[in-house]
């Protein structure tokens, strides 16, 4: 007797039957995840690099190839900089900037009701003041806060004044404080105090 059932399936279609069969969820309960199987192939790589099989060296040497580009490449083109954001105070933000009076500037500020920015100013035409009197020799990288600091040792009746600028300025456009017109006499106080007293 025999039994009723579908006859033998051709070619194609037993193919696309057993892809289909062999894509259900039972039969891939003990795989390896995407993940693994990546760690794998990558220790496998790198057994290879250091084996010294014909593969592993021809890998190695065009590792060795890349990373010769890259670092000429680099070399090149030099190191990437951080770009300023906009409204971002390129360099020093102490720094005298050339033909610019820094006196009149701060006066105009403070009657504009802007003591930051009259701070700033003022504290600028102190650092001026100090690199045009030689009371400082000029050292590169050094900041204009650090030239106001460093120029109280050297000008006693103007120290108390540029600490207290310097700090103020430091607070107010570094900490976020809001500028005071307490700031902004200090400030003016180290200015006009610099240009009169005597240096050690």
């Amino acid at each position: 007797m025999r039994l009723a059932g579908p006859g033998p399936v051709p070619g194609p279609g037993a193919q696309h039957a057993v892809v289909e069969q062999l894509r259900k969820a039972e039969y891939h309960r003990g795989d390896k995840s995407f993940v693994t199987r990546a760690w794998d192939w990558a220790l496998d790589r790198l057994d290879a690099l250091f084996s010294g099989s014909a593969g592993g060296n021809t890998l190695l040497v065009l590792l060795v190839i890349v990373a010769a580009v890259v670092i000429l490449a680099v070399v090149r083109a030099g190191l990437p900089r951080r770009t300023a954001r906009r409204g971002d105070a390129p360099g020093d933000p102490l720094a005298p900037e050339p033909d610019v009076d820094h006196r009149r500037q701060a006066l105009a500020f403070t009657s504009n009701g802007q003591r930051a920015e009259a701070l700033r100013e003022w504290l600028r035409a102190a650092v001026s003041t100090i690199e045009e009197r030689g009371v400082l020799l000029p050292r590169p990288g050094r900041t204009g806060a650090a030239v106001a600091r460093e120029a109280g040792a050297l000008l006693p009746g103007a120290a108390a004044d540029l600490a207290a600028a310097t700090t103020a300025f430091d607070e107010v456009w570094f900490g976020g404080r809001p500028a005071t017109d307490a700031d902004v006499a200090a400030a003016r106080s180290a200015a006009e105090l610099v240009e009169k007293v005597p240096a050690r």
